[in-house]
């Protein structure tokens, strides 16, 4: 039992320095703001783990988040924080803790049942590639009518074709993990959006820089952070598939469950 503890605590706080680092070491800048890599472990942390280290990272995500806004590291962040601090903690905590707790919590669900919720996770998926398609066209103010036509279809050619890709996933034995991989970025975008239209309207109109509000949230705002955030997620969901089998064989080999099973009065008279 207390190996079990051990090896779970040590495993948890790995992938919490990893995800510090990664944070630290900076992500794909896009507008204001920069996309990061650091949702992977953290949905790692869920999936084998489960929700309640999935939330710890989520919460170390957050913090360090916060931290960079708050030292400028990261200027749009500083920007939010600048108009107020206490929401801004807030508001990153809540982000990274749900895109932490809710894959755990959908993993252990769908790994175990289909339904059709699945085509929730896919549906969602193609509907914001969509929005950063027209957020790539609406970008090209002095472009002309048929290239920004001709940009859109394209990206809705590729979100069609990525989500015929995900429908013949999400019905192999691999669904749970696409189905926790996506839902990290949605929580963790649509919680920051969320909170920015109601708390930080200002903030938003001097990032949309006097274009539309709703056109630059639904498009610019979450288009194309959706885009790269989900592009990223599908793209290294096989390598948590291959962590979760490689865990999972190497725990049957060893003997013991890195998941602690909860103490019961038996066993504690026995210790």
């Amino acid at each position: 039992m207390k190996k079990n503890r051990l090896i779970y605590l040590v495993t948890t706080a790995v992938l919490a320095a990893l995800v510090v680092v990664l944070q630290l070491v900076g992500g794909i800048p896009v507008g204001p703001f920069s996309i990061t890599l650091t949702l992977f472990p953290i949905v790692v942390g869920a999936v084998v783990l489960g929700p309640l280290p999935g939330l710890f990272l989520g919460i170390v995500f957050g913090v360090v988040v916060s931290i960079l806004s708050i030292t400028g590291k990261d200027p749009g962040g500083q920007m939010v924080f600048a108009a107020n601090p206490v929401m801004a903690w807030f508001v990153c905590i809540l982000k990274g803790a749900l895109a932490g707790f809710v894959p755990a919590v959908a993993y252990g669900f769908f790994s175990k049942r289909r339904t059709e919720a699945t085509v929730m996770s896919y549906i969602t998926a193609g509907i914001f590639i969509f929005l950063g398609g027209f957020a790539a066209a609406n970008s090209l103010a002095d472009a002309r009518l048929g290239l920004k036509i001709g940009l859109t279809a394209l990206f809705a050619l590729i979100a069609g074709g990525l989500l015929v890709g995900l429908h013949f996933l999400l019905k192999t034995e691999r669904s749970a993990h696409y189905i926790a991989s996506i839902l990290a970025p949605i929580c963790n975008t649509f919680t920051f959006v969320a909170f920015m239209v109601i708390f930080f309207r200002p903030v938003l109109q001097t990032w949309a820089g006097g274009s539309d509000l709703i056109t630059y949230t639904l498009t610019g705002l979450v288009g194309i952070n959706f885009l790269i955030e989900f592009s990223v997620a599908v793209i290294l969901t096989p390598a948590l598939v291959a962590i979760t089998n490689y865990t999972g064989k190497r725990i049957k080999r060893l003997g013991f469950n890195l998941k602690p099973e909860k103490a019961t009065g038996r066993e504690d008279s026995q210790a």
